[in-house]
């Protein structure tokens, strides 16, 4: 009975040994740390123009106090996830946990979110330490299930390599980064007559067809670092900070020559609650000369008139401000006749523009097999390209370029 008893032990130990070394020669360890990261410029106008723009132009974003201006704010959200089936200790770290950004990139201002407790009680007082292109988080603790969410702004380009974590823990071999399950910032777009109320009374187009779209300049900084407008970066436009910045643009289109509209031939935009803060005018895609534009556009804080009837057939004009505020109030205040209506389009940012682009950090998923892994690594690069090409081709739409 006893050398039964025995046996039964040592065939125990031995099956439990075998699966032991099963598991760790398929990479399995009780020890897992995955992370995602995800980053975005911060303006939503993108290609060479915009970038020359932040860098050069009169819309800056800027460092406050003091207004030092950041050469190319990017925004980023990175999670952090124990996915193991044991605690990370303190004493598990040879070294501090390192974010790297970039050579060129350093970390602004962000913050900080844990899915459990509070941050203190995962970090304790000062944990953090910047350094050149990177961030350093000191040794803490991290049970199984836990993660961290980091937020915030960056000034100057990441890496090729994109956003990655290091350090040396003990029992962890690697840091299994996972790539983002999206790319760019998703937004809805909203379209309605400024003049009739339902869509079956919107009557044909005009002499000329006339449109509004509003659109804002960045990405809603409380969304990404709560607290960040409250002293910490501002928006600038020639210098003076503007809050809330927003695009408005007027474009208009000849479909015929113009007869008798001597009398009525300007179309006039009126808000109470928003401010028209800089003009530029484009005819047929050529950038026109304040001289010229004042030929066809007047405008004041408050107000903006358009000479649509100096617009002969086939010719494109766009009046794009810069705005203080979103013009919800915006409102028809003169129509001449050869406009029968004015559809406005107001592009919105889907909620949590960042987080949505990160995967669920689940176990369940992140704990996939070695195999699989390596195939979703391969396979992203050709995922990559193909996403780029449509990128690519979508800009050309919507920006020219």
């Amino acid at each position: 009975m006893e050398f039964a008893v025995g046996t039964g032990i040592a065939l125990t130990a031995l099956a439990i040994s075998w699966a032991a070394l099963v598991w760790q020669k398929r990479g399995g360890s009780f020890k897992r740390m995955h992370y995602t990261a995800y980053y975005e410029l911060l303006t939503l106008q993108r290609g060479e123009e915009a970038i020359e723009s932040l860098i050069d132009g009169p819309i800056s974003v800027n460092l406050e106090p003091g207004g030092r201006r950041l050469v190319l704010p990017m925004v980023f959200e990175l999670r952090l996830a124990n996915t193991g089936k044991a605690p990370i200790l303190q004493s598990d770290f040879a070294s501090p946990l390192t974010i790297r950004f970039g050579n060129l990139c350093n970390f602004v201002g962000g913050s900080m979110e844990v899915n459990r407790g509070s941050i203190s009680e995962f970090f304790g007082e000062d944990p953090f330490e910047l350094g050149d292109g990177c961030l350093q988080i000191k040794p803490f603790l991290m049970n199984p299930g836990d993660e961290v969410t980091l937020s915030g702004i960056l000034n100057g380009p990441v890496d090729e390599k994109g956003i990655e974590v290091s350090g040396r823990i003990s029992g962890v071999e690697t840091f299994g980064r996972l790539k983002p399950k999206g790319t760019g910032i998703r937004m809805t777009a909203g379209v309605r007559s400024m003049i009739f109320e339902r869509m079956e009374d919107w009557p044909a187009a005009g002499r000329i067809q006339a449109k509004v779209i509003v659109i804002r300049k960045f990405l809603p900084l409380d969304d990404i670092a709560p607290g960040a407008t409250e002293g910490h970066i501002s928006t600038r436009l020639n210098g003076t900070p503007v809050r809330d910045m927003h695009t408005v643009a007027f474009t208009l289109e000849a479909l015929a020559d113009g007869a008798t509209e001597l009398d009525q031939g300007s179309i006039t935009f009126e808000t109470t609650e928003s401010t028209f803060l800089d003009c530029e005018v484009e005819l047929d895609g050529t950038k026109l000369s304040g001289q010229h534009a004042r030929h066809l556009v007047t405008w004041s804080g408050k107000k903006v008139s358009i000479r649509s009837r100096r617009i002969r057939r086939g010719q494109d004009l766009v009046v794009r401000f810069v705005t203080e505020g979103d013009a919800e109030d915006l409102r028809v205040t003169r129509m001449p006749s050869c406009i029968t209506d004015i559809q406005i389009m107001r592009m919105a940012i889907v909620e949590d523009p960042l987080g949505r682009n990160l995967l669920d950090m689940q176990p369940r998923f992140l704990l996939f097999s070695q195999r699989a892994h390596r195939k979703f690594h391969m396979d992203m690069p050709r995922i990559k390209d193909f996403s780029q090409r449509s990128r690519e081709i979508v800009t050309r739409i919507l920006h020219g370029g």
